[in-house]
């Protein structure tokens, strides 16, 4: 598992955050990986995710696809596409792909899956953080 302790609020990945998603982030060799199933409380458009949400995750994905290089930032750069409608009732396949890094920062592109359909994808870069911060209340 690649979240990182230093950071349980995490809207997206914060285990303690009980009003997040709860995303559970993992490597598959250099790429961050995670599934997430939408409930109905994400929904947008009848029977389909907000694409805030889809923002949300792609988001969190770039910062995820440096972990599995040893490096953490913060976004500074995103855009994503909507390519088919997202569903609500099935999980979706995310990756997070590290494409280049300079020495302030990278940049990722990401793919989110809804089985073998790509729908939705993002790009953006990332800038290094020296080391992750500590939580507000303390934990590190």
């Amino acid at each position: 598992m690649l979240n990182p302790p230093e950071v349980p609020h995490c809207f997206v990945c914060g285990p303690a955050n009980a009003e997040g998603l709860g995303l559970v982030v993992r490597r598959d060799g250099t790429d961050a990986v995670a599934v997430f199933t939408p409930r109905p409380v994400h929904q947008g458009y009848p029977g389909r995710l907000h694409g805030g949400i889809v923002g949300m995750l792609v988001d969190e994905m770039l910062v995820y696809a440096g972990a599995p290089h040893g490096l953490w930032g913060v976004t500074a750069k995103v855009r994503y596409w909507v390519r088919r409608p997202v569903p609500l009732d099935r999980p979706l396949g995310l990756r997070g792909r590290l494409v280049q890094r300079s020495g302030r920062g990278f940049r990722a592109v990401v793919t989110m899956s809804d089985g073998d359909q790509v729908v939705a994808e993002g790009e953006g870069m990332c800038v290094l953080l020296p080391r992750l911060p500590e939580s507000p209340d303390g934990d590190a």
